[in-house]
């Protein structure tokens, strides 16, 4: 397949604000998680936390896409990294609880 200039632009333009969208959304769940985890006691590992899932979720994708593309698929991967999402979700709507717009807004951009 051949791209456009136009092409390029429009691909650079949907990379550029994914990486935007993500590094906001990134941020506010991990400040929210973190601050849930050192309510919850979770003490120094508080600060790692968030990170673990959020990588967790990367790792299980990336490793579901490597397998299947070598013809070796393991829907599991991505039905975890499906649960590891809803469980930061349902974390950053519990950081605001029990304001319902609170929580929504929480939960949104994850």
């Amino acid at each position: 397949m051949t791209f456009t200039r136009a092409h390029r632009i429009l691909i650079a333009v949907v990379v550029t604000g994914a990486a935007i969208i993500a590094s906001i959304g990134f941020a506010g769940s991990y400040a929210a998680v973190r601050e849930l985890a050192i309510k919850k006691g979770f003490g120094n590992f508080a600060y790692v936390f968030p990170i673990g899932i959020d990588a967790s979720i990367c790792v299980l994708l990336a490793l579901d896409l490597l397998l299947t593309w070598i013809r070796i698929p393991f829907p599991l991967l991505r039905q975890t990294a499906w649960l590891l999402t809803a469980t930061t979700i349902a974390f950053n709507g519990a950081a605001a609880w029990p304001d319902p717009l609170g929580v929504g807004m929480h939960a949104v951009i994850p």
